[in-house]
C-alpha cells in the first residue's frame, strides 16, 4: 500500500503530467485562438478565452485578439459584450490553476521550494483581503496562475475565487478593448484615415 507522501506525489506527478500534456495542446495549436474568434463569433471568444487562461505558467497571449477586436469593435457596446464574454471564459479557464493546486501541488512545493517562495506571501494576502487580492491579480499581468494554485493549496472557496476572477479579467478587457477602440481611432483620424 502507498503511505500518505507516495500518493501526495502520485497526485502531484499526475497532475503535472497533465500540465505538460494540456500546455503542449494549446502550443501545437497556437492558431486555435484566433480561429475559434474569427469562426465562432462569441462563443469563439468565450472559448479562446477559456483555452488561453487555463495553460499554467505558459500564457497565450489572448490580450492581443481583445486589442484586436477592441480596435476593430463598431461601438461602445460592443466592447462591453467582448469584455464580459472574454472575461467570464477566462474566469472559468483559470479554474485550472485553482484545481491544480487543490490536487496536490504541496508535494511540488517541498520538492521545488525555491520556485514557490511566493506562496507563503500570497497565502496571507489571501487569508486577510481574500477576494479583492483575487480581484487585482486578475486585473494585472501578474502571472495570475500562482494565485490560482495557492487558492487551491489552501482550499480557499472556489465560487469567491471564480467570481472575483471573473471580475478581475472581465475588468482587464475592458480597459484592453477601450485603449484599442480610442486609440485605433485616434491613430486613424491623425492619418485622416477612413473607416
Amino acid at each position: 500500500m502507498l503511505n500518505v507522501k507516495s500518493k501526495d506525489f502520485v497526485k502531484a506527478g499526475i497532475s503535472f503530467l497533465f500540465l505538460i500534456l494540456f500546455a503542449y495542446w494549446i502550443f501545437s495549436n497556437a492558431t486555435l485562438v484566433n480561429d475559434l474568434v474569427a469562426g465562432y463569433g462569441l462563443v469563439g471568444i468565450l472559448v479562446a478565452a477559456l483555452v488561453a487562461n487555463a495553460s499554467i505558467f505558459l500564457p497565450v497571449p489572448i490580450d492581443i485578439v481583445i486589442f484586436a477586436l477592441g480596435a476593430n469593435a463598431l461601438d461602445f457596446q460592443e466592447l462591453v459584450v467582448i469584455s464580459i464574454v472574454a472575461g467570464i471564459g477566462a474566469g472559468i479557464g483559470e479554474m485550472s490553476a485553482y484545481l491544480f493546486g487543490l490536487l496536490g501541488i504541496r508535494t511540488a512545493e517541498k520538492a521545488k521550494h525555491k520556485e514557490f517562495s511566493k506562496i507563503n506571501v500570497i497565502e496571507e494576502k489571501l487569508g486577510k483581503k481574500g477576494m479583492v487580492f483575487v480581484f487585482f491579480g486578475a486585473l494585472t499581468p501578474f502571472p495570475f496562475d500562482i494565485i490560482g494554485i495557492v487558492a487551491g493549496v489552501i482550499k480557499y472557496d472556489p465560487k469567491k475565487f471564480l467570481v472575483a476572477a471573473i471580475a478581475g479579467k472581465i475588468v482587464r478587457y475592458f480597459l484592453i478593448s477601450l485603449a484599442a477602440y480610442y486609440g485605433f481611432a485616434a491613430v486613424k483620424a491623425f492619418f485622416f484615415i477612413s473607416a
